[in-house]
């Protein structure tokens, strides 16, 4: 859909909501298994649940407050100082941190791309994905998408182009960012309600970022998605829709595809789906497709996903 996570986390059982490994949440927020059990000793938090294994799982909720303990320890707080807070507490904090605030005030700036440039180039996990983590935590999903995935998937790309960054740091970034996105849309699945959107690429369609950017969106809305994934045979994504009795299903079509035999397969899509059933095209090659059969929605940008979603 929209032109240009795995999840990092493990599913606890009984039904409940995602509970965090403490690798995964180390990974994520960048704050070492040593230091989150000498703060749980210390400060009584992180409190996480235990198995019966004795192993450890921290609620979403947890993970979100450690990602902002993270930012304020970037911010030259110590430990002992912002550990104890509570969420909002946190969230005041950092606001009065200028440069974090600046960056937030002003959406992407050169600091921000010169960092995630510099955790590419170095292949540097961590750093790339607690900044992900991080912003999405204090921008909220919608933010985060608009002002910091749209515009630096644009800057990654204009980069390659420019000979700054090789195709192996622009596919680092996606895996990454796939990641993020992929850990960020499981914490709000269980709230998501009716009729699914089914998104998914055409067969020949290697490119699935686009799928994840639009799933996290959909499950921001509170309507229930279900991503198939990329280079999947028309009949495949018909089959799915009407098992799953889709509201619309969503394809990505990026600016590699052949235009002519997408619009084939597009018609071919079309015919094959429940007249109840909506579909939506987006992507970067979506601008370059003519002649999309009637039924065909264009769908090129957020704000376009925002209405369709109204309209269902």
């Amino acid at each position: 859909m929209t032109a240009t996570g795995s999840g990092s986390g493990g599913s606890g059982g009984s039904g409940d909501a995602q509970l965090w490994p403490m690798g995964a949440v180390s990974r994520r927020t960048g704050i070492g298994e040593h230091t989150l059990r000498a703060w749980e000793r210390r400060f009584g938090f992180p409190s996480p649940e235990r198995l019966d294994s004795g192993h450890r799982r921290y609620p979403a909720d947890q993970v979100q407050r450690l990602l902002l303990i993270n930012a304020a320890l970037g911010c030259g707080y110590r430990a002992g100082d912002v550990v104890p807070l509570e969420r909002s507490e946190l969230e005041d904090l950092l606001r009065s941190c200028g440069a974090l605030e600046a960056e937030l005030r002003t959406g992407i700036t050169p600091a921000i791309v010169s960092s995630v440039f510099d955790a590419c180039e170095r292949f540097d996990r961590p750093a790339l994905a607690v900044s992900l983590a991080t912003d999405a935590s204090l921008l909220g999903v919608k933010r985060f998408l608009r002002e910091r995935v749209v515009p630096l998937l644009g800057e990654i790309g204009d980069a390659w182009a420019r000979g700054q960054l090789e195709i192996r740091h622009e596919h680092f970034f996606s895996e990454v960012l796939e990641d993020t996105l992929r850990g960020l849309r499981v914490g709000l699945e269980p709230a998501g309600s009716g009729r699914p959107v089914v998104l998914a690429t055409l067969p020949e369609e290697l490119h699935g970022l686009g799928l994840h950017i639009v799933a996290l969106a959909v499950a921001a809305a509170g309507r229930s998605v279900r991503v198939l994934g990329p280079h999947l045979p028309v009949d495949e994504i018909v089959r799915a829709a009407e098992a799953l009795d889709a509201a619309a299903v969503g394809l990505s079509v990026s600016i590699f595809a052949p235009a002519a035999p997408t619009v084939a397969a597009i018609g071919e899509l079309r015919r094959g789906l429940s007249p109840s059933t909506r579909l939506w095209v987006g992507g970067g090659g979506a601008d370059h497709l003519e002649g999309l059969p009637d039924g065909a929605e264009p769908v090129a940008t957020l704000d376009d996903l925002d209405l369709a979603l109204a309209g269902l």
